[in-house]
């Protein structure tokens, strides 16, 4: 079972400043980086917290400061670190599939720095749609019929499908397949972001976002999130997601998207925990840690949960998905970050880190 931290109690005010690293940018793509900076631009700000920010970009350099508007000029990752102040903890705001694992791993596990959120090794295994699935299906969750697809694979299933890129995020490559004459078209489309591919049978019915939150020594799950489909438009697309710039790279969370997010999904009780139950049972078969965020689909016509794919993902502002299911339920977003960010600066640093300059 997964080991929680004890949490500050809810009505605690911490007793020492905090220090912060906020983790933004990009190596992959300018689209990673624009997405980055605009949740890292909405974080919220806990009391008793001092911030600083590290911004990677495409080109592989870095910039560092007390604000986004306060950051210095270019530097290397080297001198970066030289210049890094004391820091307790780093919550990342990195999307791209290095941020969500090698960046939190090179913090973590060799600058010796705790970070808010779960752990290098679980967030790789989710960010594979694959493996995830094979996780979560191990340990009972419910996972619809699909296949992996490479390059010259023969593709054994029948339409209507899903097909996914593996390890990419925002919808990017995805295609609902429902006749065969598409299936060449959504390959191709697929294959521009990845070489491996996901193609997952429809589950008509309700889409559901579900989050995991440690506190109290308990998972606790709060409202969640349904987002409502027309019969033109049943899966969510990356422009449900985010409104592209010209460019193709984001400029904000859409204000009107198709698939409309509506919390607290309207959900039976028994809806309710059978959802919880399976949600809970994917962060602890994952290996999470903090906090986690998963999407399942309801069919249609068995009323049957299906699991989709993990979110390991929470920027602690009020545009994130986690942030809207605590807010319908009358939580205070500071406090709540306050007492996870805390309870991650007391984890157990690595002995590696007191090697480098100012940490």
């Amino acid at each position: 079972m997964v080991q929680i931290q004890p949490s500050l109690p809810t009505n605690s005010t911490p007793t020492q400043q905090l220090r912060v690293l906020h983790l933004a940018g990009s190596r992959v793509s300018d689209f990673y980086y624009n997405l980055s900076i605009i949740y890292t631009q909405a974080v919220i700000q806990p009391a008793g917290v001092i911030n600083y920010y590290a911004v990677v970009h495409p080109d592989g350099l870095w910039q560092i400061g007390s604000s986004l508007e306060l950051l210095s000029a270019k530097i290397s990752l080297s001198e970066m670190i030289s210049r890094l102040p004391q820091i307790d903890v780093v919550i990342p705001h990195m999307f791209c599939f290095p941020g969500m694992t090698s960046y939190r791993a090179f913090f973590e596990d060799i600058l010796g720095i705790p970070v808010v959120g779960s752990p290098s090794h679980c967030t790789a295994v989710a960010t594979n749609k694959s493996q995830t699935r094979s996780v979560v299906k191990s340990a009972g969750v419910c996972v619809a019929q699909a296949q992996q697809l490479r390059r010259g694979d023969i593709l054994t299933m029948q339409p209507p499908f899903v097909v996914k890129p593996n390890s990419e995020d925002n919808s990017l490559g995805v295609t609902l397949v429902r006749e065969k004459a598409e299936i060449d078209t959504a390959l191709q489309t697929g294959f521009q972001f990845d070489d491996t591919l996901l193609v997952e049978e429809y589950i008509p019915g309700r889409e559901i976002r579900v989050a995991v939150i440690e506190r109290n020594n308990q998972l606790v799950v709060p409202s969640m999130i349904e987002y409502l489909f027309t019969p033109e438009h049943p899966i969510r697309t990356t422009q449900d997601k985010l409104e592209l710039q010209t460019d193709g790279t984001p400029k904000k969370q859409p204000d009107q998207p198709t698939a409309k997010p509506v919390c607290p999904a309207n959900v039976t009780p028994e809806l309710f925990t059978e959802l919880a139950e399976a949600a809970k049972t994917a962060h602890i078969a994952l290996g999470c840690r903090d906090y986690s965020l998963y999407d399942f689909r309801i069919h249609a016509d068995t009323n049957q949960p299906y699991f989709l794919e993990a979110g390991l993902f929470w920027s602690f502002g009020k545009i994130s998905m986690i942030s809207r299911m605590l807010e319908a339920d009358g939580e205070n977003l500071e406090q709540v970050a306050g007492e996870l960010w805390y309870r991650a600066a007391n984890r157990t640093r690595v002995a590696c880190g007191s090697l480098f300059k100012g940490i």
